[in-house]
Protein backbone atom coordinates (compact mmCIF):
# COMPACT_ATOMS: atom_id res chain seq x y z
CA UNK A 1 0.00 0.00 0.00
CA UNK A 2 1.24 3.51 -0.80
CA UNK A 3 2.31 6.16 1.66
CA UNK A 4 -0.71 8.39 1.00
CA UNK A 5 -3.16 9.27 3.72
CA UNK A 6 -6.06 6.90 4.32
CA UNK A 7 -9.10 9.07 3.62
CA UNK A 8 -11.58 6.26 4.10
CA UNK A 9 -11.07 5.70 7.82
CA UNK A 10 -10.92 8.05 10.77
CA UNK A 11 -8.21 7.60 13.45
CA UNK A 12 -9.62 6.27 16.76
CA UNK A 13 -9.19 9.65 18.44
CA UNK A 14 -9.29 13.10 16.88
CA UNK A 15 -9.33 16.43 18.67
CA UNK A 16 -11.77 18.91 17.14
CA UNK A 17 -11.04 22.61 17.55
CA UNK A 18 -13.70 24.84 16.05
CA UNK A 19 -11.53 27.68 14.84
CA UNK A 20 -12.23 29.54 11.62
CA UNK A 21 -9.59 27.67 9.62
CA UNK A 22 -9.65 24.23 11.28
CA UNK A 23 -10.78 22.48 8.11
CA UNK A 24 -8.50 24.32 5.71
CA UNK A 25 -6.10 22.22 3.67
CA UNK A 26 -3.92 25.29 3.10
CA UNK A 27 -3.22 27.05 6.38
CA UNK A 28 -2.89 30.46 4.76
CA UNK A 29 -6.30 30.24 3.03
CA UNK A 30 -8.00 32.02 5.92
CA UNK A 31 -11.69 32.84 5.44
CA UNK A 32 -11.37 35.18 2.48
CA UNK A 33 -14.16 34.71 -0.04
CA UNK A 34 -16.46 32.79 2.28
CA UNK A 35 -19.94 34.17 2.88
CA UNK A 36 -21.14 35.01 6.37
CA UNK A 37 -23.86 32.39 5.96
CA UNK A 38 -21.32 29.68 5.13
CA UNK A 39 -19.08 30.62 8.05
CA UNK A 40 -22.07 30.63 10.40
CA UNK A 41 -22.97 27.09 9.31
CA UNK A 42 -19.43 25.86 9.97
CA UNK A 43 -19.28 27.60 13.35
CA UNK A 44 -22.53 26.10 14.59
CA UNK A 45 -23.25 22.88 12.72
CA UNK A 46 -25.33 20.33 14.63
CA UNK A 47 -25.16 17.21 12.47
CA UNK A 48 -21.55 16.11 12.68
CA UNK A 49 -20.75 12.41 13.08
CA UNK A 50 -22.83 9.29 12.70
CA UNK A 51 -26.50 9.56 13.72
CA UNK A 52 -27.76 6.95 16.15
CA UNK A 53 -28.90 3.81 14.37
CA UNK A 54 -27.43 4.81 10.99
CA UNK A 55 -27.77 2.03 8.42
CA UNK A 56 -26.32 3.56 5.24
CA UNK A 57 -23.22 5.57 4.40
CA UNK A 58 -21.24 6.96 1.48
CA UNK A 59 -18.01 8.74 0.72
CA UNK A 60 -16.77 11.04 -2.06
CA UNK A 61 -13.72 13.25 -2.45
CA UNK A 62 -10.33 13.84 -3.95
CA UNK A 63 -6.69 13.83 -2.87
CA UNK A 64 -4.91 15.67 -5.68
CA UNK A 65 -3.94 19.29 -4.96
CA UNK A 66 -5.33 19.16 -1.44
CA UNK A 67 -7.47 16.54 0.23
CA UNK A 68 -11.22 17.06 0.32
CA UNK A 69 -13.48 14.28 1.55
CA UNK A 70 -17.13 13.99 2.56
CA UNK A 71 -18.46 10.98 4.43
CA UNK A 72 -22.25 10.92 4.72
CA UNK A 73 -24.17 8.75 7.18
CA UNK A 74 -27.94 8.32 7.48
CA UNK A 75 -30.67 6.38 9.20
CA UNK A 76 -33.22 5.38 6.58
CA UNK A 77 -36.57 3.82 7.42
CA UNK A 78 -36.66 0.65 5.29
CA UNK A 79 -40.45 0.72 5.06
CA UNK A 80 -41.00 4.32 4.04
CA UNK A 81 -37.52 4.97 2.61
CA UNK A 82 -37.49 8.27 4.48
CA UNK A 83 -34.15 9.63 5.69
CA UNK A 84 -34.85 10.11 9.38
CA UNK A 85 -31.45 11.45 10.38
CA UNK A 86 -28.20 12.34 8.64
CA UNK A 87 -24.69 13.17 9.78
CA UNK A 88 -21.27 13.78 8.28
CA UNK A 89 -17.51 13.83 8.64
CA UNK A 90 -15.35 15.96 6.36
CA UNK A 91 -11.76 16.77 5.57
CA UNK A 92 -10.57 19.68 3.52
CA UNK A 93 -11.96 23.18 3.42
CA UNK A 94 -14.65 25.23 5.10
CA UNK A 95 -16.79 25.00 1.98
CA UNK A 96 -16.89 21.21 2.19
CA UNK A 97 -17.92 21.31 5.84
CA UNK A 98 -20.68 23.83 5.17
CA UNK A 99 -21.97 21.94 2.12
CA UNK A 100 -21.95 18.68 4.07
CA UNK A 101 -23.85 20.17 7.00
CA UNK A 102 -26.39 21.84 4.72
CA UNK A 103 -26.86 18.65 2.74
CA UNK A 104 -27.61 16.66 5.89
CA UNK A 105 -30.24 19.21 6.95
CA UNK A 106 -31.78 19.28 3.47
CA UNK A 107 -32.18 15.52 3.03
CA UNK A 108 -33.56 14.79 6.49
CA UNK A 109 -37.27 14.08 6.19
CA UNK A 110 -37.03 13.37 2.47
CA UNK A 111 -37.55 10.02 0.81
CA UNK A 112 -34.57 8.58 -1.03
CA UNK A 113 -36.21 9.53 -4.33
CA UNK A 114 -36.67 13.11 -3.14
CA UNK A 115 -33.08 13.25 -1.87
CA UNK A 116 -31.85 12.22 -5.32
CA UNK A 117 -33.44 15.37 -6.71
CA UNK A 118 -31.04 17.57 -4.70
CA UNK A 119 -29.05 19.89 -6.98
CA UNK A 120 -25.80 21.79 -6.67
CA UNK A 121 -27.74 25.04 -7.05
CA UNK A 122 -29.85 24.18 -4.00
CA UNK A 123 -26.74 23.43 -1.95
CA UNK A 124 -25.08 26.63 -3.17
CA UNK A 125 -28.09 28.67 -2.09
CA UNK A 126 -28.24 26.91 1.28
CA UNK A 127 -24.66 27.92 2.13
CA UNK A 128 -24.78 31.39 0.60
CA UNK A 129 -22.39 30.49 -2.19
CA UNK A 130 -18.84 29.11 -2.19
CA UNK A 131 -15.59 30.86 -3.19
CA UNK A 132 -14.11 30.50 -6.64
CA UNK A 133 -12.19 27.26 -6.83
CA UNK A 134 -14.41 25.52 -4.26
CA UNK A 135 -17.31 24.61 -6.56
CA UNK A 136 -16.23 20.98 -6.44
CA UNK A 137 -17.62 20.82 -2.90
CA UNK A 138 -21.12 21.40 -4.28
CA UNK A 139 -20.67 18.45 -6.64
CA UNK A 140 -19.33 16.27 -3.84
CA UNK A 141 -22.39 17.07 -1.74
CA UNK A 142 -24.80 15.91 -4.45
CA UNK A 143 -22.70 12.88 -5.38
CA UNK A 144 -22.52 11.79 -1.73
CA UNK A 145 -26.31 11.69 -1.62
CA UNK A 146 -26.41 9.61 -4.80
CA UNK A 147 -23.85 7.23 -3.33
CA UNK A 148 -25.89 7.02 -0.13
CA UNK A 149 -28.95 5.92 -2.09
CA UNK A 150 -26.82 3.40 -3.95
CA UNK A 151 -25.57 1.99 -0.66
CA UNK A 152 -29.15 1.57 0.56
CA UNK A 153 -30.22 -0.22 -2.61
CA UNK A 154 -27.30 -2.64 -2.57
CA UNK A 155 -27.88 -3.42 1.09
CA UNK A 156 -31.43 -4.30 0.05
CA UNK A 157 -30.02 -6.72 -2.49
CA UNK A 158 -30.09 -4.66 -5.68
CA UNK A 159 -27.87 -5.83 -8.51
CA UNK A 160 -26.05 -3.72 -11.06
CA UNK A 161 -29.01 -3.32 -13.47
CA UNK A 162 -31.31 -2.05 -10.71
CA UNK A 163 -28.59 0.23 -9.34
CA UNK A 164 -27.92 1.68 -12.80
CA UNK A 165 -31.62 2.31 -13.31
CA UNK A 166 -32.10 4.07 -9.98
CA UNK A 167 -28.79 5.95 -9.73
CA UNK A 168 -27.32 6.19 -13.25
CA UNK A 169 -23.74 7.32 -13.63
CA UNK A 170 -21.83 8.72 -16.57
CA UNK A 171 -18.25 7.51 -16.17
CA UNK A 172 -17.04 10.32 -18.44
CA UNK A 173 -19.34 13.01 -17.03
CA UNK A 174 -17.92 16.03 -15.21
CA UNK A 175 -19.29 14.98 -11.80
CA UNK A 176 -17.80 11.50 -12.05
CA UNK A 177 -14.44 12.80 -13.21
CA UNK A 178 -14.33 15.31 -10.35
CA UNK A 179 -14.83 12.57 -7.76
CA UNK A 180 -11.44 10.92 -7.50
CA UNK A 181 -12.84 8.81 -4.66
CA UNK A 182 -16.44 7.59 -4.77
CA UNK A 183 -18.06 4.80 -2.78
CA UNK A 184 -20.76 4.46 -5.45
CA UNK A 185 -18.06 3.74 -8.04
CA UNK A 186 -16.56 1.18 -5.65
CA UNK A 187 -19.98 -0.48 -5.24
CA UNK A 188 -20.39 -0.69 -9.01
CA UNK A 189 -16.93 -2.19 -9.40
CA UNK A 190 -17.66 -4.82 -6.75
CA UNK A 191 -20.94 -5.75 -8.41
CA UNK A 192 -19.29 -5.94 -11.81
CA UNK A 193 -16.49 -8.17 -10.52
CA UNK A 194 -19.05 -10.34 -8.77
CA UNK A 195 -21.00 -10.75 -12.02
CA UNK A 196 -17.80 -11.81 -13.80
CA UNK A 197 -17.10 -14.38 -11.09
CA UNK A 198 -20.61 -15.79 -11.56
CA UNK A 199 -20.23 -15.92 -15.33
CA UNK A 200 -16.50 -16.34 -16.10
CA UNK A 201 -17.10 -17.33 -19.72
CA UNK A 202 -19.08 -14.16 -20.42
CA UNK A 203 -16.34 -12.05 -18.84
CA UNK A 204 -13.73 -13.54 -21.18
CA UNK A 205 -15.83 -13.28 -24.34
Amino acid sequence: MGEGRDIYHEPPQRVLLRTADVYQTEVDDGVAGYSEKLLAIVADYRNGGRPEGYNVQSMVGKSKRGEVAFRLFARVNPGTRVIEAAGFKTRGCLAMTACASATCSMIEGRTLAEALALTTDEVREAVGGVPAGKANTLTFAVEAVRALVGDFLVREGAGLPKLDAAVPCDSYGVACLMCEHCSLRDIRTDLLVSSWEDEPEAACA
